[in-house]
């Protein structure tokens, strides 16, 4: 005798809980999806991906976002073409999600301000460097930020990324048969969503 397919939640379910394992991501506690990784096309037309650590997450808005150097190449390569992919992989729940959207820069120069002092000082070192991230340099020792006492150096460097997500791909490879959901963004705001086949 045949087992039936397991339930499947409901597109709206199983959206909302697309996002609160991308909440969790961007919480104070660590979880799978604290960190993703991001690919951008390169300035010279290949694809480049680079780790990411998910700040924030804004389901009303749709919206990612995580932030770094303003030197950087993700920087110049989503300057030249916004778009830009993330995934992330939980082991434990064996829960892969994708995400496609668009980068744009935080200009708000208040909101900046505020993610720049509620962020750890041990993140915020990064941003003191005196050398570029990929420069090349003798020895790693260049490039260690010096010791500073003013709490906003390194602050010119610091660059606020958001991604607006367009779509979102959802794998679930947890029992059999395996689910896998695709969620694309319409005009009015809002993600269609439907099964597809794994």
């Amino acid at each position: 005798m045949t087992s039936s397919p397991a339930p499947t939640p409901a597109m709206n379910d199983l959206l909302h809980s697309i996002w609160e394992s991308l909440h969790a991501g961007a919480g104070a506690g660590r979880s799978p999806f604290s960190v993703l990784q991001a690919a951008t096309v390169g300035v010279d037309g290949n694809p480049k991906v680079r780790t990411i650590i998910l700040r924030d997450v804004n389901e009303s808005l749709a919206r990612l976002s995580f932030h770094t150097d303003i030197r950087s190449d993700k920087v110049r390569e989503l300057r030249g073409r916004p778009a830009i992919s993330m995934h992330g992989y939980d082991a434990e729940r064996l829960v892969q999600i994708r995400l496609e959207g668009v980068a744009s820069f935080m200009t708000d120069e208040a909101e900046k301000l505020a993610v720049w002092k509620s962020s750890r000082p041990r993140t915020l070192i990064l941003y003191r460097s005196p050398i570029a991230s990929g420069s090349v340099i003798e020895d790693p020792a260049q490039a260690q930020a010096p010791d500073a006492a003013d709490p906003m150096s390194g602050y010119e460097n610091f660059c606020l990324v958001h991604v607006s997500v367009q779509r979102i791909d959802y794998l679930d490879l947890s029992s059999e048969p395996h689910h896998r959901a695709q969620f694309q963004l319409r005009d009015k705001g809002a993600f269609e969503g439907h099964w597809v086949a794994p």
